[in-house]
């Protein structure tokens, strides 16, 4: 099976076995520093995978961490792959350099559990869908980004539909079925394209958390933490409020969103009885409201789902 690959997941590894080895003989990143020369922080921006390292600077700390040839033939390959371009990059003028870092984590990541209570995932879309969460999500983005901000979105899908496919994990909350984001005709193609993939795709799972499920860890803002093929790459976590977005590797915050996640899907309704709901809702959708506002085939449905 083919594995993802991914410039900032290539420079994490890179970073993250850079450190170890240091680490294994005792050094300080400030005594490294002295024998190379360079900055303290660059050798620490290193190890977080985030400056483009050169041929010769990593020899250099290859042979100050006594590495063999083996090895630092494989740290040479992800040095390489580290530097590439990656597509998200034609878009840094739209998004922030942690939002970015995220594309890239994405890419390269094998597993996603999303949390979602109001708005169905980004990686599951529909251009109309995007467009509209988009347009009307943020007072800050101009008219004239949004079609580039739809366009990154719908590449990042690549994902999902081509190989090697990430396996998508989705808890989506009720609300998220009838908040009518787009208006009726938008929210109807949105939730049939949802139990398409999850019907047809081996790698989309769609669980929806009922209103009756109460409260629980998960609630609040969504979030979402990936996981990656490598032995040696700990998962990550990234949520996102109003005001701010945030990625996190550390163990113990991670482990809390994964725990949430797990307390979460465990109110969910099986997958069939979730798809069921989801085609429901979309079908009460095509339907036209009364005068008053109501839904008429909605009032004359009485909803039965189990657990």
């Amino acid at each position: 099976m083919s594995t993802a690959t991914s410039p900032v997941v290539k420079g994490w590894e890179l970073g993250l076995r850079l450190r170890e080895r240091r680490e294994q003989l005792g050094l300080t990143a400030t005594a490294v520093a002295k024998r190379i020369p360079c900055t303290q922080t660059f050798i620490s921006m290193t190890e977080a995978g985030r400056p483009k390292l050169t041929a010769s600077r990593l020899a250099q700390l290859c042979r100050i961490y006594d590495i063999d040839t083996e090895e630092a033939a494989e740290l040479e390959q992800l040095r390489l792959g580290a530097n590439e371009k990656a597509w998200w990059q034609e878009y840094s003028g739209l998004f922030s350099a942690e939002l970015q870092r995220y594309f890239g984590f994405e890419a390269g990541a094998e597993t996603c559990l999303s949390y979602e209570g109001c708005l169905v995932p980004g990686m599951l879309q529909t251009e109309s869908y995007a467009r509209a969460v988009i347009a009307d999500g943020s007072p800050y983005i101009r008219l004239t980004e949004v079609d580039q901000r739809v366009e990154c979105r719908l590449r990042r899908q690549a994902r999902v539909s081509s190989p090697p496919n990430l396996k998508l994990v989705v808890i989506l909350g009720e609300g998220a079925l009838h908040q009518e984001v787009g208006g009726r005709a938008v929210m109807h193609e949105q939730l049939d394209r949802v139990a398409r993939l999850a019907r047809e795709s081996e790698h989309v799972e769609v669980r929806v958390l009922p209103f009756t499920a109460g409260a629980h860890p998960a609630l609040g803002g969504p979030f979402h933490v990936l996981s990656f093929a490598s032995p040696r790459l700990r998962s990550i976590a990234w949520c996102e409020t109003l005001t701010s977005t945030a990625i996190t590797d550390d163990p113990s915050q991670v482990r809390e969103y994964s725990m949430a996640f797990h307390y979460a899907i465990e109110r969910t309704l099986t997958v069939e009885d979730s798809l069921q709901l989801i085609g429901q809702r979309a079908k009460e959708l095509q339907c036209p409201r009364s005068v008053d506002g109501s839904n008429p085939a909605a009032a004359r449905t009485t909803r039965r789902v189990s657990k």
